[in-house]
């Protein structure tokens, strides 16, 4: 696979040296986004086993920083092979492999427009709408989205039906929960995961729907099914996720599950937008008073219920669409579940920033011929 992926990436400059008319470049672009960010978060008693023998705690927050700073390079060379390329510039390294900063580095190969087969660094065939948001587009978000390892080398067969409205994607990938095993390292553990993703694109309507099995230890899976769904209009659009996680046909099969909703009302260079959800992980209910008991879902807290909401707005100047002005309010709740939580917790924060995307494309046409 490493041979693979690195002939993604240097097989263009080996074909250009060859043939200059062999090789166009579909994406070259860099994109950054700097905030500014205030944070208030409100005290929650805790179980005395946990933080600070229950006592509550008060904790302000503000200050600029800089989000995302991303690199983006793709191509098409040969016939049918493509490569797509995005590096995450972090200034901490990796902890696991090669990779680790790295979203999407892999080689694909289409065959008569509707089969693409695909191998290398990419995104977990995971349905809904809020999880297929380039990260660099999400203001707040959900635990899980927070906390899930999306980008995992992975090996994808895609078809295409005759109409063009509906997508299916075969996937096979190393699991998430490779990180949470605590072994610190992604591969060598035999861990994997299985996906079959349906994405249907209608002229009002889409839909990201997935059933995905991934391993938490050897044999064991938690299991995931994902239905993103999303009305789509000229001046606006509003989408509907539902995801529910289980670890087998018990009682608490409907126990860990979240529903998240966004409204995106665009007017001119505005965009207005509301977004909330509610999430919770009762299935692992039992390891709050029993912190022995291993956590089987760590991407949502377990024995919590979670909310949140908030209203934003986006505005690109008419004369500079590739800057981007955001600003967003937005609050957390966490709501008591057991007797010892005398109080709820959460945080509120306000957001601005700033994104920017030069596509270099723009300015050198030529490459992309």
């Amino acid at each position: 696979m490493l041979g693979l992926l690195c002939f993604a990436f240097f097989s263009p400059i080996f074909l250009s040296a060859q043939d200059s008319t062999s090789h166009r470049f579909t994406h070259l672009a860099i994109e950054v986004r700097a905030d500014a960010d205030f944070f208030y978060d409100y005290g929650r008693q805790y179980l005395p086993n946990v933080v600070d023998n229950g006592t509550f705690y008060d904790t302000t927050r503000y200050g600029l920083h800089g989000r995302y700073f991303n690199i983006r390079l793709g191509g098409e060379f040969g016939k049918g092979f493509s490569y797509f390329f995005h590096q995450r510039v972090i200034a901490n390294p990796g902890t696991s492999s090669l990779f680790d900063n790295t979203d999407f580095l892999y080689l694909q190969y289409t065959l008569r427009d509707r089969w693409a087969f695909r191998v290398g660094k990419e995104a977990l065939s995971i349905g809904g709408f809020e999880y297929d948001a380039a990260p660099i587009d999400v203001y707040f978000r959900s635990y899980f989205w927070d906390n899930i390892y999306c980008f995992q080398l992975a090996g994808s067969a895609m078809y295409l039906d005759k109409s063009g409205h509906n997508k299916l994607t075969l996937q096979i990938s190393n699991s998430p929960y490779v990180y949470y095993t605590g072994t610190g390292k992604e591969w060598g553990q035999g861990l994997l995961g299985y996906s079959l993703m349906w994405n249907g694109n209608f002229t009002h309507f889409q839909s990201l729907y997935s059933i995905n099995f991934f391993e938490r230890e050897r044999g064991k899976f938690v299991n995931y099914i994902s239905l993103g769904n999303r009305l789509k209009f000229n001046w606006w659009s509003w989408y509907i996720d539902y995801q529910n996680r289980s670890f087998g046909l018990d009682k608490h099969f409907f126990d860990n599950f979240f529903v998240i909703s966004r409204m995106d009302f665009r007017v001119h260079s505005f965009n207005i937008f509301l977004k909330g959800g509610y999430e919770q992980n009762m299935a692992d209910a039992a390891t709050v008073l029993n912190p022995e008991i291993q956590v089987k879902d760590p991407l949502m807290e377990p024995g919590q219920r979670r909310v949140f909401y908030g209203i934003g707005m986006e505005f690109r100047p008419a004369r500079c669409p590739s800057v981007r002005i955001h600003a967003n309010v937005s609050h957390v709740n966490y709501i008591p579940k057991y007797k010892y939580e005398s109080t709820n917790g959460g945080s509120f924060n306000v957001n601005l920033g700033v994104t920017w995307k030069i596509d270099f494309l723009r300015y050198f046409p030529k490459l992309s011929k």
